[in-house]
Order: C-alpha cells, then structure tokens, then sequence
C-alpha cells in the first residue's frame, strides 16, 4: 500500500492521496484505477486502512433521517418554511407536527411554532427535486425552549458527537448541559449556568479546530475536568 502524503496534509480536489487496491474508502475519496483522489479541499486522514478526506468547508446537504435544529423562518396556513442551512429551506406540514387534524380555519400555525423558534426535527423526504420535508411528531422532537444556539460547520457534526456518541456525552457529563446536535451544523445548548454552557461551547468550539489530531477525547477531557480551554 502507498500511502503520497503525510497524515493531515491539506489537499485539493484531484489530488492523488494514495495508489493501491487495498485501502477502504470512508469519505471525500473516490477511487479511479488503483488510484484514490481526493473529491474535496480538505485534511487528508489515513486511519487503520481507511482513507478519509474532511472537507475544510461545506454546506449541509439533508439526508433522510438526519435531526436538524431549524429555525422558523414563517407560519404559513397549513404549515411552516424553516431555514436548516445550505441552499434549501425545511417545509414542515401542520399534518407533520400535530396528533390532531388542523383546520387552517380555526386553527392558527403560530400558536404552534413562531417565526424565530427553534425546533429539533426528522428529514422524512428530499430528492433535490423539491425542498426537504421534516417531522417533529416523534418523541423528543419540537420545539427548543431557552437555551443557546451555535453553529459549526456540518462536516464535524460527527467528530462532535463522536463514535456512539461518546465525543458529546462526555460533553455533557462534565458540564451538566443539555445538548441536542443537528446534522444540519447547528447545535443547541442549555445548562443551569452561564459557565456550564460556556464550558460546553469552548469544547465543541475545540473538537472542531482540532479534530484530525489523535486522542482528542482524551484531551477535551482533560480540559474539562479543568474547566480551562486556554
């Protein structure tokens, strides 16, 4: 196996990362003859035979069955356009967010989300044919009261949470927040303190500065054991 770059080297797309036909393909790589190319601007990343590209920058394209934290953008008769990042907008139908039949006539949308609420959802259809559509009828789903949202981008959500959600687990052990991660980037944070959700934002601000570095589970533990990110 050949390995052409270092771990972490900074590549373009059509770059050759490696040529062989025994490496695994995780993502931001695709394979052409026994020559694997990097599809992205990005970290290259080599890990136990898998090859991996994380791109530096991106928008969100939506996947059915990813959560999203969305905001409503507006409250239309029957349903509501919520803004979920990148390039589309979110239609959640009242059918969609409500157990109970709505009559558009007795009923009014905004007595059930606002403009500029946050809510947590389920993508349940996109074809990039027409924009995604969301849920929120399922458990642990709706609207998101108090708290603070912040944003990172869409290709760490998965360092952010970690493998079996261990990454935002150990978050949320050790500052005694709430945390809901949407696949979309954004992420909503609320603790019984100013400093615990403060503490929680400086970790997940970390994780995504310095996820392509070794061991970094056990280093933003040790920070937050001492609730220190200098």
């Amino acid at each position: 196996m050949t390995i052409l770059l270092e771990k972490n080297e900074i590549v373009v797309p059509g770059q050759v990362v490696a040529e062989d036909e025994d490496y695994r393909i995780e993502s931001g790589v695709y394979r052409d003859g026994n020559r694997y190319i990097s599809q992205y601007v990005g970290v290259f990343m080599e890990r136990k035979g898998s090859l991996l590209v994380r791109p530096l920058s991106g928008n969100y394209l939506p996947k059915v069955g990813d959560i999203v934290i969305g905001i409503v953008e507006d409250a239309l008769l029957t349903s509501w356009k919520v803004q979920v990042g990148g390039p589309y907008v979110g239609i959640l139908l009242a059918s969609n967010a409500t157990d109970r039949d709505f009559d558009p006539i007795k009923g009014d949308t905004r007595k059930i989300f606002a403009a500029g609420d946050a809510i947590k959802a389920e993508i349940v259809s996109f074809d990039r044919t027409r924009d995604p559509q969301l849920t929120t009828k399922k458990r642990g789903l709706g609207k998101l009261v108090g708290g603070r949202l912040i944003d990172v981008s869409p290709n760490y959500i998965k360092r952010v949470i970690g493998r079996k959600g261990s990454m935002v687990n150990l978050i949320k052990k050790h500052t005694n927040c709430d945390i809901v991660v949407g696949y979309n980037g954004r992420i909503w944070i609320s603790g019984k303190s100013v400093e615990d959700e403060l503490l929680a934002i400086s970790a997940i601000r970390r994780v995504e500065q310095e996820s392509h570095v070794d061991g970094l589970t056990k280093r933003i533990e040790q920070m937050l054991v001492n609730r220190t990110f200098e």
